[in-house]
């Protein structure tokens, strides 16, 4: 039994090292600012755990940048936008593998300076940069940082959505911007006072207005979501709300509101420190103040709400308050009841966003491997025990297939 032990142990071990970050969600962390560079690490729906800092584990010696407010998945790479650098160690701008989290591209200053704020890949070739002084194209092929766009440095610039051929990129005090992608030229300003964020619903452009800074508005503030046409990029459609996703303009913080394309339904935390999650459904103009009201004393951090569209779960991690050492993960089903909770570590200081993974990674073996079927699952603790349910504490779980071959995690209970 020992040595069965042993061999599952270094199968267990094997596994780690080649791991690829699918079925699971990353969750993106300041951290303990002053103290450690910020984070990113990875709930994972096979083990229900949370694989902390797995950055820094991938790269050796190396973290990520000083208050990392934005990541983006895409073209088989994750981009962290820092608002600092962190010393020798870690950039404003850091692109890595999507699937290892090996470093690929670090940027501790940009030319023309500012911090980083957002990112977006317009196609494979390239993406484009949101910073407190303008929007930079990046060039993903060839992992370089170009210039900035032309006049897009008046103000801040944050949060970014593609529609068609073009780019709107939020712009603080002003509304948004509007960029063509073949030329990289700011075409237009929109005018949309006390807007926070854009973002699309089923593939058409939206934006939220929120006047209210910091704390609950009240009902003489400017609340709403606004439709904007594809074509010209003026305003459709006010649509009035007691109240739209959370404005953090003061200190910037990713607030656009979690989707649900498929019943154009909003989730969202509509000011700092809110103690519950808001729902608008777009379809029946439906506001739900407290679709979710949080577990006694927890509260949110800026607007950290994501949907899950594979799994169809409401994912939002809180805290219980600003001296406090207690974070949670919470994930809630479409009726708002919690399915699951997790109590994060301690130090775990302000999450900043969630970013889910694709269910798998497609390989030429996964689909030689498709049809393949569980045939049992047993559990082993350390003692080497064998059952068919987990033990409390450290199990490694063994799944045997049809075609007789087996794998092996670590799983805590």
């Amino acid at each position: 039994m020992k040595k069965i032990l042993l061999s599952l142990l270094a199968l267990c071990s094997m596994t780690a090292m080649a791991k690829d970050y699918t079925n699971g969600f990353f969750i993106l962390n300041e951290d303990w600012f002053g103290h450690n560079s910020s984070t990113v690490n990875f709930y994972s729906y096979d083990s229900e755990s949370i694989d902390y800092r797995v950055y820094q584990a991938a790269n050796h010696g190396l973290t990520l940048g000083n208050t990392t407010q934005f990541a983006e998945l895409g073209h088989e790479n994750i981009y962290f936008c820092s608002k600092q650098n962190y010393g020798q160690t870690g950039g404003r701008f850091i692109v890595a593998d999507a699937k290892t989290l090996t470093k690929k591209y670090s940027i501790d200053e940009y030319a023309g300076g500012g911090d980083s704020r957002a990112f977006i890949a317009v196609n494979d070739d390239k993406g484009y940069v949101s910073t407190t002084q303008g929007v930079y194209v990046f060039d993903i092929k060839n992992m370089t940082m170009g210039d900035k766009i032309a006049n897009s440095d008046a103000v801040e610039t944050a949060n970014m959505i593609k529609v068609a051929d073009k780019v709107l990129v939020t712009a603080r005090s002003k509304g948004f911007y509007v960029i063509d992608i073949a030329t990289n030229k700011l075409l237009k300003t929109v005018e949309v006072p006390h807007l926070t964020s854009v973002f699309t619903i089923d593939g058409a452009p939206y934006a939220a207005v929120n006047s209210k800074g910091w704390g609950a508005p009240e009902p003489t503030d400017d609340e709403k979501f606004v439709k904007i046409n594809p074509s010209t990029f003026d305003i459709d459609e006010e649509i009035k709300v007691p109240m739209a996703s959370a404005n953090t303009w003061f200190a910037w913080k990713n607030c656009a509101p979690a989707v649900d394309n498929e019943t154009k339904t909003l989730y969202y935390a509509p000011y700092e420190t809110a103690t519950f999650i808001s729902k608008y459904d777009v379809a029946t103009s439906t506001f739900t103040k407290e679709f979710i009201k949080f577990d006694k004393g927890q509260k949110m951090y800026g607007s950290v709400v994501g949907f899950d569209a594979e799994k169809k779960n409401i994912v939002a991690m809180t805290f219980n308050d600003f001296s406090s050492q207690d974070y949670w993960l919470n994930i809630y089903n479409l009726n708002g009841e919690k399915v699951k909770q997790v109590k994060l570590k301690e130090h775990y200081w302000f999450p900043a966003m969630l970013l889910f993974a694709p269910t798998k990674v497609v390989t030429g073996v996964d689909r030689v491997e498709a049809s393949k079927t569980v045939t049992g699952v047993h559990y082993v603790n350390l003692a080497g025990v064998q059952s068919e349910q987990p033990f409390a504490g450290i199990n490694i779980k063994v799944t045997t297939y049809s075609d007789g071959s087996t794998t092996a995690v670590k799983v805590m209970q």
